[in-house]
């Protein structure tokens, strides 16, 4: 190894070759300064956290450490194939989901899915995927980038911040530093257990004039924030140093998911099949009750609300079941009489389609019943997703060649990005808000839009002004509660950290509203 640590040569073993990662490397200048960035970047990793309530702080941290991995660290050294532009463009919209709405549960997936999309951008753009950015075995590289590659150089972060090169004051001067690092929590514990003296205390006090809670979370963040950085760093070594020939660890990959298939067909057969038969039965009883659904004629003695409710989750939890029965048929069965594999495959799969349509029925009668709610609208998104999951299997049981995994992956971060982009909370209000100005439904639920946050702001001043121009409101103690709600809002202190573009069009409208002349 030169001077310079080589990050060019390839070995041929799928992960780091073991003899270098134990010897010690020679780090170049910028990924000592690239260590100890890593460093701050840990400790405002914590400090925005939890993200979603930061999102502005959040994407800047986001940007830097995006920018200064593929612009100054990899630059030259990574190559961009077009499976890695969509990754690091929907990581693009992901940010931009963050910053339009006010959402805190999808700006919380968002920021999730940039670390996970972080990690495999780094394995891809450095050559370490088994077989290319799109091929089946990606569910192998997603392990490798997020698990196996980070912690195998987990510790090579310290001798990267003291490089062994180097003499004079100023490797002195970060040993020394590194020391003072290591000191700050026995120092800490120290000095809270000899804080039973006052007049220790009162010494203290007079010489260290600090916020000593303020002091204290720091130094959490801090310490939180080097494994952080002890992860992000391990990810950077390893992939530059674990290079490999992508078509040995293929096969030697591929060699160890054939190893699994360990349950012989006539036993997967002989478990399936009684769930066929349960499932029969189950369509057989319950048919003209489940066919409601689609009439939209209610069973004798059932309410709206009870005959949507009833079973709903049940049928979701089945359908879940039978996607993890699939996994099993196609990953744990022996080879050997496909067609018969594929046609039990296909069989639950199509079950499953019918359980879903059924329970999309129901939850559509709900809906159109009593409006629309953030658990509504997700439990609508996750059956769309696993219906186009189980057409995908279905596709793959008759074009063996059909790389499913990876369009499976990118169906769902593509739905997630559309559903994150698309405004959910708005949509959300602007439905029940037009359901009761059309007259088509008799209430409105203030409380479900008050919980909507910023979001909702439009469509309950629209509600506000229509019941301001109504001589005798119907719901006057929902109207009061209402503006109860916006006055509340308006009130809110508005931390520029924390805007989004929502938030910002919301304070326009309170504003123009005259609700925020009542903050005081």
């Amino acid at each position: 190894m030169d001077e310079e640590m080589n990050l060019s040569t390839a070995p041929t073993d799928p992960t780091p070759a073991a003899d270098d990662l134990r010897r010690r490397p020679r780090f170049h200048p910028r990924e000592t300064l690239f260590a100890w960035l890593l460093l701050l970047f840990g400790y405002f990793f914590w400090r925005v956290f939890p993200m979603s309530q930061k999102p502005v702080a959040a994407a800047l941290l986001f940007v830097s450490i995006y920018a200064f991995t593929f612009l100054v660290m990899l630059r030259g050294r990574c190559r961009f194939e077009p499976a890695s532009w969509l990754v690091l463009i929907s990581a693009a919209l992901a940010l931009l989901a963050a910053l339009l709405w006010d959402n805190r549960f999808h700006a919380f997936l968002c920021f999730a899915y940039l670390i996970a999309a972080y990690a495999y951008l780094v394995t891809a753009v450095t050559g370490c995927c088994l077989e290319g950015s799109w091929s089946e075995l990606l569910g192998a590289d997603l392990l490798r980038a997020w698990i196996i590659f980070p912690f195998s150089s987990f510790g090579k972060l310290f001798p990267a911040l003291v490089p062994p090169r180097g003499k004079g004051v100023g490797r002195a001067l970060l040993k020394v530093l590194l020391g003072l690092l290591l000191a700050v929590i026995p120092t800490v514990v120290a000095f809270a257990l000899l804080s039973f003296d006052s007049r220790f205390l009162a010494l203290t006090e007079k010489l260290f004039r600090f916020e000593t809670e303020d002091a204290g979370w720091n130094l959490l963040r801090f310490h939180l924030g080097i494994p952080v950085a002890m992860y992000i760093f391990g990810l950077y070594v390893s992939t530059l140093a674990g290079r490999q020939d992508g078509a040995s660890a293929a096969e030697r990959v591929r060699a160890k998911v054939e190893k699994r298939r360990i349950l012989p067909l006539l036993s997967a057969a002989a478990a399936v099949i009684p769930l066929l038969l349960v499932y029969v039965l189950f369509f057989i009883s319950q048919w003209e009750y489940y066919v409601s659904a689609f009439t939209g004629i209610l069973p004798a003695r059932l309410g709206y609300a009870e005959y949507a409710r009833d079973g709903f989750f049940q049928l979701c939890a089945v359908a879940a079941l039978n996607f993890l029965v699939l996994l099993g048929l196609s990953r744990y069965v022996r080879r050997g009489f496909e067609r018969f594999r594929r046609a039990l495959c296909v069989v639950v799969a199509l079950f499953t389609l019918i359980l879903i349509a059924t329970a999309v029925s129901k939850l559509w009668l709900y809906v159109t019943r009593f409006g629309l709610s953030p658990d509504r609208l997700h439990a609508a998104w996750f059956m769309l997703l696993l219906t186009i999951l189980f057409v995908l299997v279905l596709i793959r049981q008759f074009v063996p060649r059909f790389k499913a995994l990876p369009v499976a992956l990118a169906v769902t971060v593509s739905l997630f990005l559309i559903f994150a982009l698309s405004g959910s909370n708005r949509m959300i209000a602007r439905y029940n808000v037009d359901r009761y100005l059309s007259g088509y439904a008799k209430h409105v639920d203030v409380s479900l839009l008050s919980s909507l946050g910023d979001d909702a702001v439009a469509d309950m001043l629209r509600l506000d002004a229509y019941w301001n121009s109504e001589n005798d409101a119907p719901d006057s103690h929902q109207h009061e509660w209402l503006q109860c709600a916006l006055r509340s809002r308006a009130a809110e202190d508005r931390d520029p950290w924390r805007q989004t573009l929502s938030s910002r069009r919301a304070s326009r409208l309170l504003e123009e509203s005259g609700y925020l002349a009542d903050k005081g």
